[in-house]
């Protein structure tokens, strides 16, 4: 029986609304709580030649404008899935698994939803995706949704 709450992980892509979705319906079925989780990755590291405080001047503007995004877009999502289900949103700001680990960790989430194809770009077929690594690195189970076949 699952206690603790669902997490749907979000990057706003197609396939992670399946998810969203898929989850909300879980989080229905069973009677606990959703939390939609959103993770602003890291714009730019430190180096030699952009020391912290540069980067932090050069960064601050695009992840401001990157959370309200986020706030907005979770907000549309809040909307739809709460006809279902409890619904918290959570935004963080980092590495996706770690953070979406660590927020597993402090909710005692019985269940991490993720879809199985993200927003995706050259670095996600470098270093794997969010999903593949969640699967080794969560502490509760994980649930990949696969996007469904356009007809």
């Amino acid at each position: 029986m699952i206690e603790g709450p669902i997490i749907a992980a979000t990057d706003f892509s197609k396939a992670a609304e399946q998810a969203v979705a898929q989850a909300a319906r879980l989080a229905a079925q069973r009677g606990v709580k959703l939390v939609l989780a959103h993770v602003i990755p890291p714009l730019i590291t430190p180096t030699p030649l952009l020391d912290e405080i540069q980067v932090s001047q050069v960064t601050a503007d695009l992840r401001r404008e990157m959370r309200q995004a986020a706030e907005r877009e979770m907000q549309r999502l809040r909307q739809i899935e709460s006809a279902l289900t409890e619904v918290e949103t959570v935004i963080a700001e980092g590495e996706p698994t770690r953070e979406l680990a660590a927020l597993c960790q402090s909710q005692n989430a019985a269940l991490l939803v993720v879809g199985a194809a993200g927003a995706g770009n050259i670095v996600e077929a470098v270093f794997g995706s969010v999903a593949r690594k969640m699967v080794r690195r969560a502490p509760c189970s994980v649930l990949v949704v696969r996007p469904e076949e356009a007809d």
